[in-house]
Order: structure tokens, then C-alpha cells, then sequence
């Protein structure tokens, strides 16, 4: 997990919190109104197969990592670009 996590975190990356998936999708809506690019990551993921046979594999299964970083602003003209098109229609 924690070269999977140094990994993301050269790449700009801020862990922010472990949410279900409703509140991650949650997020992501939030997060892309506020100018930010977000990564989620499976909790599952970042655990060990043998740590899989545990109590608690269904909640991990059920959780995701949010990870956020602020939008190049390449990606900024490009939602621009896609409001002004959308308004002339």
C-alpha cells in the first residue's frame, strides 16, 4: 500500500478520506465543482491476499480511498470550451 500511495503522492496526489461508495461518488461531484481532478482507489486493493480471509473483506470491498489534486488548466479550458458549446445550443 504504502508504494502504491508514495506513488500518487509524486504525482500530485492528497489522500483525503476512505468513504462507501455513495459518499466517494459523493465526492467526486463535489471535488470536480471545485477545480479538482479526483482518484479513487479500492480499500481492498491496498491490503495483502492473505488479509483477504478476514471479518472485514466485505466493508473493504464496499470502501474507496479519495484522492485529489488540483486540475491542470488544460483541463480548465477544456470545461470551458464544453460550457461555451453547450450554451450556443
Amino acid at each position: 500500500m504504502k508504494h502504491r500511495y508514495k506513488q500518487l503522492e509524486k504525482e500530485g496526489w492528497l489522500r483525503q478520506f476512505v468513504a462507501d461508495e455513495t459518499l466517494a461518488k459523493d465526492a467526486v461531484e463535489i471535488y470536480n465543482l471545485l477545480g479538482y481532478e479526483v482518484h479513487l482507489q479500492s480499500l481492498q486493493d491496498t491490503h495483502s491476499k492473505k488479509d483477504r480471509s478476514s471479518p472485514s473483506e466485505e466493508f473493504r470491498s464496499r470502501c474507496q480511498i479519495v484522492y485529489i489534486r488540483p486540475k491542470t488548466s488544460q483541463d480548465n479550458e477544456e470545461k470551458q470550451t464544453e460550457k461555451r458549446t453547450k450554451a450556443k445550443k
